[in-house]
């Protein structure tokens, strides 16, 4: 496995080039970010990069990775990333949505609103709390402006925590993970087991964040819409 260091370099380029609008930097992170298992999260760079006439090798990689590994919603992006190489449409409108905060809001049981304007993920206790223009609290909202997010509640994350587990092979730290996942308050044992194998900790950042960014794009994509940068 990789270090630490080299993941989060991966991470960074790739969400530095988006947040710049960079498409040449966009193109020359999405290599490293596809040697580090970081494919969902290297999407939109290499939207970004695509769209700007620079698909090369890292783009190609990039589909044959998310073909090879086969996780919801990774299909979805090689739909997307095929057909704005080709010039085409996959019939689902584009909307600019932070996936992980998507990710996060499907993960709650009290589940969430997507402003459709500004593509903005709202949790439903900041709606609850009247924190939202234009949404009340305990009302219902206009779909023309919003599109309600149920919450699907944490069987996800827990199976996230089960096949992560399953998947290592540091034999003692896979037996302390197992064993934490047994009984109640999994999730907090759980993370209090990863802090005792603390090495393993970044690889499972990079786990649960390509799984949870997976299953939002997509739900998204049944809903009809597009993530992009």
């Amino acid at each position: 496995m990789s270090q630490r260091a080299d993941i989060e370099a991966a991470w960074s380029a790739v969400t530095v080039s988006v947040l710049k609008r960079d498409p040449a930097a966009a193109s020359a992170a999405v290599a490293a970010a596809v040697r580090e298992g970081l494919l969902q999260t290297a999407g939109p760079a290499a939207l970004l990069a695509v769209q700007s006439g620079m698909a090369g090798i890292a783009v190609e990689s990039l589909i044959a990775g998310l073909r090879d590994r086969d996780w919801t919603g990774d299909d979805v992006l090689i739909e997307l990333l095929t057909a704005v190489i080709a010039g085409t449409v996959t019939g689902r409108a584009p909307l600019a949505v932070e996936l992980d905060t998507l990710g996060d809001v499907l993960n709650d049981q009290r589940g969430g609103y997507i402003d459709l304007r500004s593509g903005t993920v709202w949790p439903a206790e900041l709606v609850d709390d009247g924190q939202v223009d234009g949404l009340e609290p305990f009302e219902e909202s206009d779909p023309e402006l919003w599109l309600d997010v149920p919450g699907e509640g944490s069987r996800d994350a827990h199976a996230d925590m089960v096949d992560f587990t399953a998947e290592m092979t540091d034999t003692g730290a896979r037996d302390d993970l197992a064993a934490a996942l047994e009984g109640k308050r999994e999730f907090r044992r759980f993370q209090a087991a990863l802090d005792r194998h603390e090495t393993h900790r970044v690889h499972w950042r990079v786990f649960s964040t390509e799984r949870r960014t997976g299953r939002a794009r997509a739900w998204l994509a049944d809903q009809g819409y597009d993530a992009i940068p």
